[in-house]
C-alpha cells in the first residue's frame, strides 16, 4: 500500500513545483504606453503597446512603410493574438505578410522590454 501512495504524492509535488515556476516566467510589465521600433518589409515601423494592472492592454502601429493591406493583414491577427495569450513569443508571424509582421513583432518585443518589472 506505501509503495503506491510514494509515486502519487512524488507526482503531485513535482506537478505543483512546476506550475509555480510556470507562474514566475509569466513577465510582470509597469503599468504606462512604451514605445518600440523595428524594421519591416520597406521600412522601419513603430509601435506603441500599453500596459494596464499589469498586462497588456492594447498594441498599436503609429508608423510603417510597408503597403496598406500587408500591415492590416499582419496587425488584424497579430494583436487579437497578443491580448489573448499576453506573450509576444507566441504570437506567429502572419503568412503572405512575414516581413511585416516581424516587424511589428520585433517593435512589440523591444516595448515590453522597457514595461518588464525588473526584480
Amino acid at each position: 500500500m506505501m509503495k503506491k501512495s510514494i509515486p502519487a504524492v512524488l507526482a503531485t509535488v513535482v506537478m505543483a513545483f512546476s506550475l509555480s515556476v510556470h507562474g514566475s516566467n509569466v513577465a510582470q510589465y509597469k503599468d504606462g504606453t512604451y514605445i518600440g521600433k523595428a524594421q519591416g518589409k520597406a521600412a522601419e515601423g513603430e509601435v506603441t503597446v500599453s500596459i494596464k494592472d499589469g498586462k497588456i492592454a492594447n498594441a498599436e502601429v503609429l508608423k510603417h512603410g510597408d503597403t496598406e493591406a500587408m500591415m492590416l493583414s499582419a496587425t488584424d491577427q497579430i494583436v487579437p493574438e497578443l491580448l489573448e495569450k499576453q506573450d509576444i513569443n507566441k504570437v506567429d508571424a502572419v503568412t503572405g505578410a512575414t516581413l511585416s509582421s516581424q516587424g511589428v513583432i520585433n517593435a512589440v518585443k523591444q516595448a515590453l522590454e522597457q514595461a518588464k518589472v525588473t526584480p
